[in-house]
């Protein structure tokens, strides 16, 4: 977003064009618009030129407007608002209906909330607004010289605490702001004529004097190239060296500080700090904004409803492709199905059966010699058992199983000595890990022993 800040004073309009981002507002542009001649609406034209796509910040003149600090025992925000006009007709002597009033909470404690009040005369703010359409300039907001300098105070005098003053000396007249921990306390405006120096050490003075709090430092900014009369004015009256504010140590916003009130103006609407003032209010109030908030919705909406009617679209295609994928892959499977087991007639998990029979088929090529691992087959642990039967041992086997492995061995033999020989003779076995004589018994012919073995295979086999 582009906010620029509009200055007009006696001799030119300066501007100031900051580009607002996340990482905080930068400097685009920054120019001088002289007034030949006090053509106001040829340098105003020039100035649209240049920031057409800016938001501008105009400053209404610190002469048509009052400001005012008050206190008041209440700390209801809605209160507060319906407060403030009831107390704004004891403040000002104009009739409240001709006013257009701004306010702005600078201090809220348990109890009681301290506010300024900012009133100008309808008319005059009507006024400017025209000069500034009729030349193509309508400002979003309306400020004030103290905003300004409190943005200026906020963004490069942020460190600083207690009461001190800010002093903006233009070419036709100076500002003066006093702060306290950033908060305004007081403004003044004083034309630069006769003895304006001292004019501005006796409001310095005065506020001391009235408010009861001492001035600790004082700053100064602006254009009038009279700064040496003033702080030599200040030193000798109030016994502060003055400070020049330096505009050069912002490494993003590095200006001249002649163009600090422009500045000003545009920091307090990127940054949105310190003490600020809208006075386009009521009928004055800024039209574009509702305009393009409307088109903006528009647009949303046509954009949310395109981007929604996408996504389902996009989903849609996702599903009809994931969908067509996967009855090719089911068909695919069926046929692989069919091929392999063209016996089976009633297919019910296609996957299941599968295993079902592959299960089946190895228990078969086991049994038929096939291999249980690396190169031995089933046959070759039946030809390893009868050659590590001892030869002299007359042995009949009735079962040889094979279950993963293991090996169960059932048989007879002609007694209990030759049982336990044979489970010698199969312990010696490079293919065996265990041999264990389980069961060894008398049969039904007294002569003949009844025996059972179990065998675990080495790991590597």
């Amino acid at each position: 977003m582009r906010i620029a800040g509009i200055d007009i004073d006696k001799d030119a309009i300066r501007v100031v064009e900051l580009q607002k981002g996340m990482r905080g507002a930068s400097v685009l542009n920054h120019f001088k618009m002289p007034l030949v001649n006090g053509n106001l609406p040829e340098a105003l034209k020039d100035v649209v030129k240049k920031i057409p796509e800016a938001e501008i910040v105009a400053s209404f003149d610190s002469r048509d407007f009052s400001f005012r600090t008050l206190n008041l025992p209440i700390t209801d925000i809605k209160k507060i608002e319906k407060t403030i006009p009831f107390e704004a007709e004891e403040l000002f002597p104009f009739p409240i209906d001709e006013l257009i009033i701004d306010y702005q909470i600078i201090e809220k404690g348990e109890k009681e909330t301290t506010v300024c009040i900012v009133a100008a005369k309808k008319e005059k703010i009507k006024s400017q607004l025209e000069t500034l359409s009729t030349n193509g300039i309508d400002p979003k907001v309306v400020n004030i010289v103290p905003s300004a300098l409190s943005a200026i105070a906020n963004h490069y005098l942020k460190d600083e605490k207690g009461v001190y003053a800010v002093v903006y000396s233009g070419v036709s007249d100076v500002d003066i702001g006093i702060f306290e921990n950033g908060s305004p306390r007081f403004f003044r405006n004083i034309p630069l004529i006769g003895e304006w120096e001292r004019d501005v050490c006796n409001t310095l003075y005065i506020f001391q004097a009235t408010g009861r709090k001492n001035i600790e430092r004082i700053y100064l900014c602006g254009s009038s190239g009279k700064d040496d009369v003033l702080k030599k004015e200040i030193a000798a009256l109030h016994s502060i060296e003055p400070v020049q504010i330096d505009f050069a140590k912002d490494t993003e916003i590095k200006i001249e500080s002649e163009y600090a009130k422009a500045l000003g103006l545009a920091l307090r609407e990127a940054e949105g700090k310190g003490f600020g003032i809208n006075l386009r209010k009521g009928d004055l109030a800024y039209k574009r904004e509702g305009a393009e908030t409307k088109k903006r919705l528009r647009y949303t909406i046509i954009f949310g409803g395109i981007a929604a009617l996408l996504f389902i679209l996009n989903l849609s295609v996702k599903y009809y492709m994931i969908e067509s994928r996967y009855q090719a892959v089911t068909n695919e499977i069926r046929r692989n199905f069919n091929e392999a087991l063209p016996d089976v007639k009633k297919i019910i998990n296609e996957e299941q059966q599968l295993k079902s029979a592959a299960a089946e088929a190895k228990k078969k090529i086991r049994l038929l010699g096939g291999r249980i691992k690396g190169d031995v087959t089933a046959l070759d642990l039946f030809k390893e058992v009868t050659e590590k039967m001892p030869a002299e041992q007359k042995v009949i086997l009735f079962e040889f199983s094979l279950e993963g492995d293991k090996i169960r061995l059932s048989g007879e033999t002609t007694s209990f000595e030759a049982a336990d020989k044979i489970k010698e003779g199969l312990s010696k076995s490079n293919f065996f890990k265990e041999v264990t004589l389980s069961d060894a018994k008398i049969g039904a012919e007294q002569n003949k022993i009844k025996f059972r073995i179990n065998i675990t295979l080495h790991e590597a086999i």
